[in-house]
């Protein structure tokens, strides 16, 4: 199953309503399950020095999704943010689309595009964000099966108050398959603001830490799947550190 990237362009454009939401940490999959509800939690709390924007900074999305095709996921999700110590706001709104480029292990890589608008309840400019996902199945790596994520996502501003900068945010997770409640692994994320004015690597925000995912199966009522992880930053522009988990209830109709 192939479809040229000028689909999901022309699809996120068509759909889209007309600032961004705050960059969530989480490593998207490519596979899309062609008639199911998703309904999706997520959370994330930053830690850095007492009384600084990043210490006990807050992001917490909702949103639901189905596939309305073999290939297509449509996504609409809102998101809640405060800064250290301060009070929950609506930050954004943001229609999110998955698409699958292939079927699954038909290929070297399952391949996937992200494109999402993200339309802001304040003054900030709106976003697109939109790139590739790369997935790869690895079995009996020392007699355990893994499974490795790369998203690829370019940002830019659109609307009032936009800037001309392109960002870029990398994820990253592998997991051993243990068992279905059970994949541990490792995640990594990284946020550069402006491409052309990417600065050092000190001043990028780039994390690294462990996640534990897992899933339990309830049929024929659905499935419910979770993350939890600890990141820890990398370099000075990071916070010192970030919980964040993720709650996902599935089911086909």
């Amino acid at each position: 199953m192939r479809h040229p990237l000028s689909v999901p362009l022309l699809l996120l454009l068509a759909i889209a309503s007309p600032g961004a939401a705050q960059a969530d940490m989480q490593v998207r999959l490519p596979h899309v399950v062609w008639r199911e509800l998703e309904i999706e939690h997520n959370g994330l709390i930053t830690f850095g020095p007492k009384g600084t924007p990043s210490d006990r900074a807050q992001s917490y999305t909702q949103s639901i999704g189905y596939g309305v095709t073999p290939w297509w996921k449509i996504e609409l999700e809102g998101e809640l943010v405060s800064g250290g110590g301060q009070h929950l706001t609506w930050a954004a709104t943001t229609l999110e689309n998955t698409f699958a480029l292939t079927e699954r292990g038909q290929y070297m890589f399952d391949v996937g595009f992200f494109a999402e608008y993200s339309q802001a309840t304040g003054r900030g400019p709106n976003e697109i964000k939109l790139g590739p996902i790369l997935h790869k199945e690895i079995p009996n790596v020392f007699g355990i099966d893994t499974a490795h994520t790369l998203n690829l996502f370019f940002s830019r501003d659109v609307g009032g108050g936009a800037t001309k900068r392109t960002g870029l945010s990398i994820g990253w997770q592998s997991v051993a398959r243990l068992h279905p409640l059970f994949e541990p692994g490792v995640e990594y994320y990284a946020n550069i603001e402006d491409l052309s004015h990417a600065g050092t690597y000190n001043q990028q925000k780039h994390f690294v830490g462990p996640v534990i995912t897992g899933q339990q199966s309830f049929a024929p009522y659905g499935k419910m799947k979770y993350q939890v992880g600890y990141l820890f930053g990398l370099t000075t522009a990071s916070p010192k550190g970030a919980v964040r988990w993720k709650l996902e209830y599935e089911i086909s109709f």
